[in-house]
């Protein structure tokens, strides 16, 4: 068996064996995962799947990818989950995971999971949550270790949960969110892994409610607010870490957004391009933030073909480009976004703000 082939599949436990897609293994066999990833213990394996499945109290499998972490504690099963390594040297792979660690054991990263009626499960957690969310979180700001020591310089709080009634119990809105009563971003812990089972990685639900995080982040102040649709280093007032390129970037690249979009508000749109993002991004500053953030990170060479100045400010801002992670992007957003535009349907007003020079 191929690791790097199989990762992203789901995996089916039965009595003496375990099945990826077509491949069968035995649990008394160990699986080979290749020279970055070295050998697992199958039923370790097996076991690591039924932590998780006991955890959430459904039948749910995770992708391989984790439940090898498990089992050898080897970070690097688990670079399916951050496309960033794919475009680092070998001592920054290092590099990068030791952040991801520093993270997951920061004294100020409050990963929390909840059950229903609130009950504090996170001694329970399985192995590999906590490292999967850190590691998005690196991902961000690896290049940017200024503005991630400023954005733990104070607790942060990330509550998972196991159940969609846990959720609800605890105020969750849809699928996961950001709530600022609580100010804590707020994900079924599923949802953690739904973006990770096609060829590449997918939609990212937990990266499009950090960015609502980011936009509450007051970097000036240290505390979380309510947020004016901008990431930190953004903001004049933001201090050492603000990039006044960027920021000139963003204005511009969001205004030229802006006009695309009011163009396919007409009756008779002209052959204006079509703005990136899908309508329900315009409908207000933090939802534009967030939905531009994760498409920063999920169709890149997209991004930067039809709005290069509004990538531009993005790759400054983080301190990196992510097209050569990526042979191809990640089509749905793309996709689904030109389909609407496509559809006849007449957009929103939208209601956003363009910041000043």
């Amino acid at each position: 068996m191929i690791f790097s082939q199989h990762r992203n599949q789901h995996v089916r436990v039965a009595e003496n064996f375990f099945e990826i897609g077509a491949t069968r293994v035995q649990l008394d066999d160990v699986l080979d995962c290749g020279e970055l990833v070295g050998t697992a213990p199958a039923r370790a394996i097996a076991d690591a799947l039924a932590r998780y499945q006991q955890f959430t109290g459904e039948n749910f499998s995770p992708q391989l990818a984790v439940l090898v972490f498990a089992a050898t504690r080897n970070f690097r099963a688990l670079d399916f989950y951050f496309p960033i390594v794919q475009i680092l040297a070998r001592d920054e792979i290092v590099r990068f995971y030791q952040l991801v660690d520093e993270i997951a054991t920061h004294p100020h990263f409050d990963l929390q999971v909840l059950g229903e009626k609130r009950a504090n499960l996170t001694a329970q957690m399985p192995i590999g949550v906590a490292q999967i969310v850190a590691g998005h979180i690196a991902e961000t700001f690896f290049y940017r270790r200024d503005i991630l020591a400023r954005f733990l310089s104070a607790p942060r709080h990330f509550r998972l949960y196991v159940l969609p009634r846990a959720f609800h119990d605890d105020g969750g809105i849809a699928g996961g969110d950001y709530n600022p009563k609580l100010q804590s971003l707020q994900l079924l812990l599923t949802r953690l892994f739904e973006g990770f089972f096609g060829d590449t990685p997918g939609v990212a639900p937990f990266l499009h409610e950090f960015a609502h995080m980011l936009d509450a982040f007051d970097a000036r102040t240290g505390t979380m607010g309510k947020g004016n649709g901008l990431l930190p280093g953004l903001n004049p007032s933001d201090g050492a870490i603000y990039n006044p390129r960027a920021r000139k970037n963003f204005i511009e690249g969001k205004q030229l957004e802006l006009q695309r979009y009011n163009a396919r508000r007409k009756t008779s749109p002209d052959d204006t391009p079509l703005p990136i993002g899908h309508p329900y991004v315009f409908q207000n500053d933090h939802e534009f933030i967030a939905g531009y953030f994760e498409m920063f990170f999920r169709n890149p060479h997209y991004f930067a073909a039809q709005n290069p100045v509004l990538f531009q400010a993005f790759a400054e801002l983080f301190g990196h480009d992510p097209r050569p992670a990526w042979h191809s992007d990640f089509p749905f957003y793309v996709s689904e976004n030109r389909k609407y535009y496509g559809s006849g349907r007449k957009p929103r007003v939208a209601k956003l703000r363009i910041p000043r020079e």
